[in-house]
């Protein structure tokens, strides 16, 4: 069996070797444009959340954080712990500093996304969709933080792994990739949703093929013996929707402990300024706000502009039969992240994950020299516009 899985990668390796050339090319270039406009790359370790993870792989979870006035001041256990500890773990090896490690971490995560998110479009639609697909999400909006020191590259790795398991019938692999995504962001939700929503199929499949057998089937007709491959296995998809609580709900659980506080998380997340709209007019009294705000925030208004697309293509793979799984997750991604009315100018980050967002976009008609011009130049303008944004913008991301 080892030896079956280590075929089946090195397989899918000589298939997907493309992604991982665009991927550190892209990368490459948003550093290249870093580096001659800064004359360093530190910013990538250093500015927004990236200072968070790396103070966290220094120094641990840290409640009540006391200021040296005396001021309490958000904690860091709003981070969720397992990219910090590969960070920390790399880094006591005394081979690489922790700056050197939060990047390698980064960046290797990325890498595995893209492999996944290629094995997810090959999966369905052949290799050259799985390419386009995984080298458009390298450089969708905010793939800038695929440069720096963050988590979103493991997690979308986490978060493909798991469709792809799902895609594949394997229920219980899916949720242990599931817990992987349950340490790295509370975006975790909609990787579990998925999960629990393939269980529900598979149980409503188990039910219909209960009735549909003739009442002479023998009773053993479900064991595995039974040569039916597709055959509904509910018992393993509910395993797989347990397990994928496991990540998350222990997370949560570790944070109550040291708030003292069932819904600890939230309290946490309170003292960030974090706030979820209770209705309708509160929601958009906030968007309004951050848009027509003094000073006006163009940033928010070209992130909301951002989540609109993402809305529309949205729209046009919820009604996908095969896409069913993966709208499941692209809709929790989105509920997710555009339900609060604070940090929208996070929204495009957030959302950077929801790759299954990008298909219709690659299953357009475009002759082939036409996609690659386009893949080139909108590389350059993400690399170039995301070195602008990170050295001239003090909004966190």
């Amino acid at each position: 069996m080892i030896g079956s899985i280590a075929r089946q990668l090195a397989s899918s390796l000589r298939l997907a070797w493309p992604v991982f050339v665009i991927f550190l090319a892209q990368r490459l270039l948003t550093l290249a444009f870093i580096y001659s406009q800064a004359g360093s790359v530190e910013a990538t370790t250093r500015r927004w959340d990236a200072g968070w993870y790396l103070r966290l792989a220094e120094g641990g979870y840290v409640y009540p954080n006391v200021s040296p006035e005396g001021k309490i001041r958000a904690s860091n256990l709003a981070y969720f712990p397992l990219f910090p500890w590969l960070v920390r773990g790399i880094g006591n090896t005394g081979l690489l500093s922790l700056r050197e490690a939060l990047i390698m971490v980064s960046w290797l995560g990325g890498l595995l996304a893209v492999w996944a998110i290629f094995a997810v479009g090959n999966a369905w639609y052949g290799r050259g969709t799985g390419i386009a697909l995984s080298a458009l999400w390298g450089m969708a909006p905010a793939s800038l933080t695929l440069t720096m020191g963050y988590p979103e590259g493991l997690f979308t790795a986490a978060a493909a792994a798991t469709l792809l398991c799902l895609i594949r019938r394997r229920p219980v692999w899916a949720g242990a990739c599931a817990v992987v995504a349950g340490l790295l962001r509370p975006s975790a939700v909609a990787v579990i949703a998925m999960v629990g929503v393939y269980f529900l199929l598979e149980l409503g499949r188990w039910i219909a093929w209960r009735r549909s057998r003739p009442d002479s089937a023998p009773s053993d007709a479900t064991t595995d013996a039974e040569p039916d491959a597709g055959r509904p296995r509910p018992l393993r998809a509910f395993l797989g929707a347990v397990l994928s609580t496991l990540g998350l709900g222990a997370f949560m659980v570790y944070v109550g402990l040291r708030t003292g506080k069932v819904f600890g998380y939230f309290t946490v997340q309170g003292e960030w300024g974090q706030k979820t709209a209770a209705s309708f007019t509160e929601y958009w009294k906030g968007i309004a706000e951050g848009l027509f705000g003094s000073p006006p925030m163009v940033l928010i208004a070209v992130t909301i502009a951002v989540c609109m697309g993402y809305l529309l293509l949205f729209c046009l793979i919820v009604f996908d039969r095969r896409l069913v799984l993966a709208s499941v997750y692209a809709a929790g991604m989105l509920v997710l992240s555009l339900s609060h009315i604070t940090f929208q100018h996070v929204y495009a980050r957030q959302l950077l994950p929801a790759f299954v967002l990008l298909i219709p976009l690659v299953r357009m008609r475009v002759p082939r020299w036409g996609a690659v011009a386009a893949l080139t130049l909108g590389s350059l303008l993400m690399a170039w516009g995301g070195a602008q944004f990170l050295l001239t913008d003090n909004a966190a991301m």
